[in-house]
């Protein structure tokens, strides 16, 4: 594990900005870390599946807390139904079946959250929905977007407003991440929604303030472009508990903390000895193949260092990145192509109220580290590789500890 730790301290935007990119090029040297949280591997959580449930891929799958109890929450799109689990006991406590026809018709509910048992919001390609424990739909927003022939109508400059991982739902307000097809620097990345008016009220984080120079990333694209060739988005990260707004992305060693819509300081939040990959490199992850009629897109072989999760425990203590340190190709029996062998995976735990940030080595040939892993207060639980039961699934547990 490393030793040191980092909090950069910024009187104004402006400046932070501009020492956010020099810190970021001239890299950590002068960071100072230190290890103040004990990370142990917490053994493995088992939750038993009903029939029909795909194993694979548990949707939308988080920690969920309702009337003072813990549930393990997904959404599978085979059975479309909700499941809740007793974090507690593992066991079953609630399958919420939703419609595809008729007045209770819910199309899609991968991406959802939890209110209270019978306030469950789901946000669909078509809108907002409202239902109750027993599937019945209570009420369905448009969130502002217009509508023909039950299509949303969009535009390479129009935005859709989507939940994240950590919306929710107080005072009559929902916040949402933006996506946008055609931005720029000035773009906003944030925004509040409110239910009732069924209504964008605020748009906040503009692209710039946690991507450094977007204006090259937008050239390295355009560039891209011409050529025919697949370049990556980068991914942004967004968290919340009660005091602030935490950012950061796929790229970036920095994490940006708003209050109140306005940035007020950037904290390290890498590890000193992996240099994180630029645009140029990280646009090249996945590649494209075109053939007649279509075209394919698979992972290069040659991946380079970056962020691949940002999770925050519910209460609002830890923030947890996962840092995957690239991989270099590999060539197998049953493939023609080399595939990508992971050079390593870093897991970083950000204590938000000391600023100081702890490391674990993570076991990347046994756990998943793309999907299907979710935090409590206690640690985070990734899903367990080349899992051969498929009524069930395994999760290995990560113990945080002070």
């Amino acid at each position: 594990m490393y030793k040191s730790s980092h909090t950069i301290l910024l009187l104004s935007a402006c400046f932070l900005t501009l020492f956010s990119c020099q810190q970021e090029k001239k890299g950590t040297n002068e960071s100072r870390t230190t290890q103040t949280l004990t990370i142990t591997d917490g053994g493995i959580k088992t939750l038993d599946l009903e029939d029909g449930v795909n194993f694979e891929g548990l949707t939308a799958l988080k920690l969920a807390s309702i009337d003072n109890k813990e549930y393990i929450t997904f959404y599978d799109y085979k059975t479309h139904s909700i499941y809740l689990y007793d974090h507690v006991t593992n066991d079953l406590f609630k399958k919420i079946s939703m419609e595809k026809d008729g007045p209770n018709a819910v199309k899609s509910a991968s991406k959802f959250f939890i209110h209270t048992i019978d306030s469950i919001f789901i946000d669909s390609s078509i809108g907002i929905y409202l239902i109750n424990s027993n599937a019945e739909v209570l009420t369905k927003k448009s969130k502002g977007a217009r509508h023909k022939n039950g299509v949303v109508m969009v535009s390479p400059d129009s935005k859709s407003y989507r939940f994240n991982q950590d919306s929710y739902f107080k005072n009559g307000q929902i916040e949402m991440v933006i996506s946008q097809i055609r931005r720029n620097s000035k773009s906003y990345e944030y925004a509040i929604y409110d239910f009732e008016k069924d209504s964008i009220i605020k748009e906040f984080v503009q692209t710039e303030e946690i991507i450094n120079n977007f204006d090259a990333v937008l050239k390295v694209q355009e560039e891209a472009k011409k050529r025919r060739e697949w370049n990556s988005n980068i991914f942004r990260f967004f968290n919340r508990n009660k005091n602030h707004l935490y950012s950061s992305t796929s790229i970036s060693d920095s994490l940006y903390i708003f209050n109140k819509g306005e940035l007020v300081k950037a904290i390290y939040a890498g590890v000193p000895k992996i240099e994180i990959a630029d645009y140029t490199d990280y646009a090249t992850i996945s590649i494209a193949e075109y053939f007649e009629g279509g075209m394919s897109i698979h992972e290069n072989p040659k991946q380079p260092a970056y962020y691949k999760q940002m999770l925050m425990s519910p209460n609002g203590r830890y923030v947890y990145r996962v840092l995957y340190h690239g991989a270099k190709p590999k060539f197998v029996d049953s493939n023609e192509k080399p595939i990508p062998s992971s050079i390593g995976t870093t897991l970083i735990v950000i204590d938000t109220e000391t600023e100081e940030l702890s490391y674990h080595e993570l076991p990347i040939e046994e756990i998943d580290i793309d999907r299907n892993l979710f935090v409590s207060n206690e640690g985070i639980f990734f899903r367990v590789k080349d899992q051969q039961n498929e009524d069930q699934v395994q999760f290995r547990f990560f113990k945080v500890t002070k």
